[in-house]
């Protein structure tokens, strides 16, 4: 009788190994998984992104890694273009796992972790409304440069210290110019308690979502977060912070609503967005309009407008430091261009190549998305003649376009001058194509204009009148990044040297 019942088992197991690998071939070719956990055992804790750069040399630019879920990376920009531009439509769709989904507090909430028809409609009426306040053009400029107004008082401050650290200052600036535009004030540079509070759990979420084991199996089996210590390390944790940032935003739309004329002329997105409501409810059509979706809204541009760009901004710090020879030249052409004294303004970018390749440098040797945000395709389809089922994980590696030899050669050197042409002035358009920080296609980052105006003019203003260096009997900075959801680079304090007394 035992025996009949190992017989039974091992049939039964037989099977499931069988039907696992036969839908392990339905996914274009990679490492061998193993059923259950898949290849997670042979990624690395950290900078797993290498560990995808190493098996693409193996298995091409389109291979399936199972975590333990399949997810198939892309690591070259002809097949991420071929995906997200030519197939964009098929490849629109978000996993809907709880650990994709940290941010947002229902199903296809938000912009960023959404898709279908409420993302469309979310995205666009989100796109019209930035333009409506400016994005690109000189109003928007003069909310930066506002915030960097305030940024010049904590640094002026800082450049009477032997040392000192720039991320406090950065961080405030970047953080007020969409705090602004999201909800129209300014945090105090001596009043930003809550700022910060929130601005630290989501340095802590970033940081867990990557480096912890239990994060990926909850990924793979949801269920697993409701289980006492591994739902806690793997979600709850993470989910408990990013509630805080979710709250201060109901708190915002709240404040809105008290004073809110409906029929004045909007001065914030969250004031738009609430007439938009309205507008709609009379109408008798909502559709996906409700105050909860508009939090969602808020919370996606609240962290993405800030966390990227504010990190692009602590890695041009120590790049700066570590390269003063570009720190010189840079500021030479802002000299020349802009002089002593003159406010930067966006029009000035057209007589400025070098600062301009020192931007994309700066993008693109930062890398601070080591992971897309992941597509979900919702079709089968193929990408280079490889079949991909629908409702597939797709992870278009962006980290490894920026960092591929074959197009920056030595991609670990800093080194500004790849992306300009022998003359010094023009652009050498192969790099400048490469260069993809804020993704492709119709997920492609829909905060790209702010976000460019913002390095370009927070960086010139930060040349234009100080000078970073190596602090007396310091060091030069660590470049090795701190691996989480975003690489930041590791803390740093420098010399800071007014250029011109005022």
């Amino acid at each position: 009788m035992a025996l009949s019942y190992i017989v039974v088992a091992l049939a039964c197991i037989a099977y499931y190994i069988h039907r696992y690998y036969k839908n392990v071939a339905r996914y274009p070719p990679g490492p061998t998984p193993l059923p259950l956990i898949g290849n997670i055992l042979q990624l690395d804790k950290t900078n797993i992104h290498k560990c995808f750069e190493r098996m693409s040399a193996t298995y091409g630019p389109v291979f399936t890694v199972f975590l333990p879920r399949p997810t198939v990376i892309i690591t070259k920009l002809p097949e991420i273009k071929e995906a997200l531009v030519k197939k964009g439509d098929v490849f629109a769709g978000r996993p809907s796992n709880p650990v994709d989904t940290l941010f947002t507090s229902f199903t296809n909430g938000g912009i960023i972790f959404s898709e279908n028809e409420f993302w469309r409609d979310q995205r666009r009426y989100a796109l019209h409304t930035l333009r409506n306040f400016g994005m690109g053009r000189n109003l928007m400029e003069e909310k930066v440069m506002s915030s960097v107004a305030t940024m010049y008082g904590q640094v002026d401050d800082l450049a009477q210290q032997d040392k000192a650290d720039m991320n406090w200052p950065l961080q405030l600036c970047v953080g007020n110019i969409i705090n602004e535009l999201l909800f129209g004030y300014h945090f105090p540079v001596n009043d930003c308690a809550k700022f910060v509070y929130m601005k630290e759990g989501l340095e802590n979420v970033f940081f867990r979502m990557r480096n912890r084991i239990t994060v990926r199996l909850i990924q793979a089996h949801p269920w697993l977060r409701h289980l006492p210590v591994i739902g806690w390390n793997g979600y709850g944790e993470m989910r408990a912070d990013t509630m805080k940032i979710i709250n201060f935003v109901g708190e915002e739309i709240t404040d809105h609503k008290k004073d809110l004329d409906y029929d004045a002329e909007p001065c914030t997105f969250t004031a738009a967005y609430l007439q938009e409501i309205r507008k709609r409810e009379q109408n008798g059509n909502t559709d996906s309009y409700s105050e909860l979706q508009l939090a969602n809204v808020l919370t996606d541009f609240w962290i993405a407008g800030m966390e990227t760009t504010a990190t692009t901004l602590r890695w041009t710090i120590v790049l700066l430091v570590a390269h003063p020879e570009v720190q010189a030249r840079l500021q030479k052409e802002i000299d020349d261009v802009i002089g002593p004294t003159r406010q930067p303004k966006m029009a000035d970018k057209t007589n400025m190549p070098y600062t301009s390749a020192v931007l994309m440098e700066l993008q693109r040797k930062a890398n601070i998305l080591p992971f897309n945000v992941l597509h979900m395709t919702l079709a089968e389809t193929e990408v280079a003649n490889l079949p991909i089922p629908a409702r597939t994980a797709v992870l278009a590696q962006i980290s490894s376009v920026l960092d591929d030899p074959d197009t920056f050669p030595q991609p670990e050197r800093f080194n500004p001058d790849r992306f300009l042409n022998a003359d010094g002035k023009t652009f050498n358009t192969t790099a400048v194509d490469h260069l993809v920080p804020f993704s492709l296609g119709k997920r492609q980052c829909a905060g790209e204009s702010l976000a460019r105006m913002e390095l370009f003019l927070i960086l010139v203003a930060l040349m234009q009148r100080y000078t970073l260096s190596v602090p007396e009997g310091g060091q030069l900075p660590d470049l090795k990044p701190v691996y989480g959801a975003t690489q930041l680079p590791r803390p740093y304090q420098c010399k800071i040297t007014l250029r011109h007394q005022n």
